[in-house]
């Protein structure tokens, strides 16, 4: 079954779009429309409930924060739709042109994604709707073409999957540490208050939040190296962190997220 939930923020329409198969979602995603730009698509899955959605919309740009499969799913149906411009990173442009492979749970939870061949142009500057500005800011990390987007004048912060959360205990499988350390202090250097998260978002506060996440990565990394540092293995330091690998969870998302992978993380790029 495909969900909507639709709430109204200033100039900003948000879409809450989840998929499942019994029951509630068992993850959202959100896609927000300033205008006439539409910041991610959502997932492929809940491609419907998206289309008939965002039919009669004046969409004529779209902002990808990163290829994965539950921010890009519906890019190349909605380009079609409205004939709109679609911007991304030089690295998003290939993932989608190719097309990528998904794994199992990947596909249960978003749904399967379809190539797209249609132009798409990089981040070259600003852009604009009527009444508003929006600046590409560069935050690698969770994806190697992760970019957020800031409305200076409001306080604006479209983070894409930078948020999502501040205690983060588990990573996906190449997910960098260090770059989402780097790109929190970059994001911080800048005033915002609203983070337009794309699952969890925070209408208030969010540049405490951002903080409040970017010291936890540094509290987590320091306990990490400390540990490390004094010869245990990963399996120790995860012990003595009092950080526990949930088995199941780990081969039903097939091997592709676990705690050992941000130890792995801190350690192996320091």
């Amino acid at each position: 079954m495909q969900y909507l939930k639709h709430q109204k923020f200033a100039d900003v329409d948000m879409y809450r779009f989840g998929y499942s198969p019994i029951g509630k979602p068992w993850l959202s995603v959100y896609c927000y429309l300033i205008e006439n730009v539409l910041i991610d698509t959502a997932q492929s899955n809940c491609q419907e409930k998206v289309l008939k959605t965002f039919q009669n919309k004046p969409i004529e740009k779209i902002l990808l924060t990163h290829w994965h499969e539950d921010h890009s799913g519906n890019t190349a149906k909605l380009a079609k739709q409205h004939n709109a411009h679609v911007f991304a990173h030089p690295f998003t442009k290939e993932k989608l042109r190719q097309g990528f492979d998904i794994l199992p749970y990947e596909k249960f939870l978003f749904g399967k994604i379809e190539p797209f061949q249609g132009q798409i142009t990089d981040f070259q500057g600003i852009i604009t709707t009527q009444n508003h500005k929006l600046l590409p800011i560069f935050t690698p990390g969770h994806a190697d073409d992760h970019t957020v987007f800031l409305e200076q004048e409001q306080g604006w912060l479209f983070s894409g999957d930078l948020y999502v959360g501040v205690k983060i205990r588990v990573f996906r499988k190449g997910e960098q540490f260090w770059p989402q350390v780097d790109a929190f202090k970059k994001v911080l250097t800048y005033d915002f208050d609203v983070l337009f998260c794309g699952h969890h978002p925070r209408l208030k506060d969010g540049k405490k939040m951002l903080a409040q996440k970017l010291q936890y990565f540094e509290d987590f990394a320091g306990k990490t190296l400390h540990f490390h540092q004094k010869g245990l293995k990963i399996n120790e330091i995860m012990h003595a962190m009092r950080l526990r690998e949930n088995s199941l969870l780990k081969i039903l998302l097939s091997n592709d997220v676990s705690v050992e992978y941000m130890i792995e993380a801190v350690i192996n790029e320091k």
